[in-house]
């Protein structure tokens, strides 16, 4: 009798583990012409949010299991590796970057994708961290359908253009920095040559503090790092913090840790944070 109770008890609990695993579909769609990578978590629940969560620049993958973990409490997550990066065909650049994301979301609003995964168009939520925390940014700038951002410590390019047209050394150690990671040695294959030159040319189109009047009616998640020397409170995110509150059509919750620019330490408190206020509404 007792084995029976053991073995019962192990297969329960093999049971629990297996319907508290998400399955992550590999998916691809194109953008202008090349084949993107991406990642579906899906929810398994009908009615779910859809968060679209761009990664950061040498980041792929599932950082911090967002998209198993917010999966496994009612929401969609859809990632993907930018043009260039990783898996993906094409060429990395900023303006493509914002291509991409446009073909990524007219991929999710596709008659396929809402058959396949019964996404409500209606709720879908564009974010990111670091690099995609900007570019998502940028993105409802310029598109005012879009509703709901988040930004996890995603900076503000055009403060970082004004930084290294100010100081050549820290231009020439990003311009090195950029040569090192150029396929086929590294993991991205850039539109430019110099990709900072593609920053000079187009800063004020990627200068978020100088174009929130353009959000309107729009709810934002931001958050930033008490130790992050990579995207800094004192210069990016608190000046975009306030810059948000003058306007009182934008809805903004500011989340503050303490942590670098990973998250390491705190990401289990950073996306039960995120669930929640995707949830609020």
């Amino acid at each position: 009798m007792r084995k029976y109770l053991i073995l019962t008890i192990l297969v329960v609990g093999l049971n629990n583990i297996l319907l508290s695993q998400t399955k992550c579909d590999t998916l691809t769609f194109e953008s202008k012409g090349s084949k993107l990578v991406g990642y579906f978590y899906h929810s398994n629940q009908s009615d779910s949010p859809t968060l679209l969560f761009t990664q950061g620049f040498m980041d792929s993958g599932d950082i911090w299991n967002i998209g198993e973990t917010l999966s496994n409490k009612g929401i969609n997550v859809f990632q993907f590796d930018f043009r260039g990066c990783y898996k993906s065909e094409g060429k990395q650049g900023l303006m493509n970057s914002q291509e991409d994301i446009d073909a990524a979301l007219i991929f999710l609003n596709s008659q396929d994708m809402v058959m396949k995964y019964g996404i409500d168009k209606e709720k879908i939520i564009v974010g990111g961290y670091s690099y995609g925390g900007h570019m998502s940014m940028i993105y409802a700038i310029n598109h005012p359908e879009i509703k709901r951002i988040i930004s996890i410590s995603g900076g503000d390019l055009g403060i970082f253009g004004d930084l290294v047209k100010s100081n050549p050394n820290l231009r020439k150690g990003y311009s090195d920095f950029f040569q090192s990671i150029k396929k086929p040695n590294g993991p991205v294959n850039f539109e430019y040559d110099d990709p900072i030159q593609e920053l000079i040319d187009n800063q004020e189109y990627f200068y978020i503090l100088k174009q929130t009047d353009s959000l309107s009616n729009v709810d934002i998640f931001l958050s930033g790092g008490l130790d992050d020397n990579v995207v800094n409170m004192e210069d990016y995110v608190l000046p975009l913090y306030r810059n948000l509150k003058k306007n009182k059509s934008i809805k903004v919750e500011c989340k503050v840790y303490q942590s670098g620019h990973s998250y390491k330490s705190v990401s289990d408190k950073l996306l039960k944070d995120i669930e929640n206020w995707i949830k609020k509404k």
